[in-house]
């Protein structure tokens, strides 16, 4: 497989960020996740890098091996190729060209390894079995052991066991092309904003219920917390993207329910803190006000300059939908 990378060419596209791609395009060899890291220290793509794929496969190692690194770097995917056309001296932004692909066979496991994952109308997505020519017993066990792999990655990836169904379901010496609609409702294309992950965790002294969701706005989680001894406590960790300072320094903070319909003003109680790649935003809450997220629809961050400020850094309200019951029980435990 070969890889090429392209950044911003003007200072206006530096200014504006978002002009970092990569293209990967052509058959999967053994070794090529190799390949891939090498490239990936000598080039150094930031973290939200689009990585355009057009491939009909290969090896099946090596695809999966370039996917984690895709996944580990924060890159997301497509399909396709998108290719700098010739710039003019007066050009602010150079015209790219995105040119519909193939992602066949293991190629698609390659597209798996983006934390957001898009689809241009006209591409091809293409699956099957992954077996050996002439089964042999010795053929035979290594693909029941890269079977076993698939899945391993498959899940790892969160992509539900229906995608690997449904590639089990077609011969190796054939392709299944799915459609848009089907690679959707399998989770597999999640375009700007992926479906919120809940979660509970338990540890000595307390007791959260977590939300985790990806977009093209940043990673991020929303948390509420109970603790006998300090009671019901809401934390934020906000993706910073370079916004580090803002979302330290901007003086409004609000918690958003159900949408933006309410807000709890936590600017005076609210504690920040840089963490790696994340500012954290944590404050402690009232039981009205606890019982208010439990019992919601959504709820998120917001972090403005003003009140008058259209713009916003934080997490867009996170949906509770089949969280419910772990938030209500949460709230219950720690006013019972």
């Amino acid at each position: 497989m070969n890889f090429e990378y392209s950044d911003p060419q003007t200072e206006i596209e530096e200014f504006f960020g978002g002009f970092f791609h990569i293209s990967a395009f052509g058959r999967i060899e053994p070794g090529d996740q190799e390949k891939f890291r090498e490239f990936l220290h000598r080039t150094a793509p930031p973290p939200r890098t689009v990585v355009y794929i057009d491939s009909i496969g290969g090896d099946v190692d090596a695809a999966m091996g370039i996917g984690r690194l895709i996944r580990q770097c924060w890159f997301s995917t497509s399909i396709g190729t998108y290719l700098l056309q010739p710039q003019h001296q007066s050009d602010l932004i150079v015209p790219r060209e995105h040119t519909c692909g193939k992602c066949i066979s293991s190629a698609t496991l390659v597209y798996l390894g983006g934390r957001l994952r898009f689809y241009t109308a006209g591409s091809e997505f293409g699956v099957h079995q992954f077996s050996f020519k002439n089964p042999t017993a010795e053929s035979i066990y290594h693909s029941q052991r890269l079977s076993a792999s698939i899945a391993a990655y498959i899940a790892e990836m969160g992509i539900p066991a229906a995608f690997l169904e449904l590639s089990a379901g077609t011969s190796g010496d054939k392709v299944t092309f799915v459609s848009e609609a089907q690679l959707k409702e399998l989770g597999v294309i999640t375009g700007g904003m992926t479906k919120p992950i809940w979660g509970v965790e338990i540890q000595q002294n307390a007791m959260w219920v977590r939300a985790e969701r990806d977009s093209l706005w940043g990673h991020g989680k929303v948390i509420l917390i109970y603790s006998p001894t300090d009671g019901f406590t809401f934390a934020a960790l906000v993706e910073s993207m370079g916004r580090e300072n803002d979302l330290m320094s901007f003086p409004l903070v609000e918690i958003v329910v159900n949408g933006e319909d309410r807000r709890i003003n936590i600017s005076d109680r609210c504690i920040r803190a840089p963490a790696g790649i994340y500012t954290i935003l944590m404050s402690k809450l009232l039981n009205d006000e606890a019982q208010m997220l439990a019992h919601s629809e959504s709820f998120g961050i917001q972090i403005r300059a003003s009140a008058q400020s259209e713009i916003f850094l934080g997490i867009a309200a996170v949906s509770t939908a089949g969280a419910e019951a772990k938030l209500q029980g949460l709230y219950k435990l720690g006013t019972a």
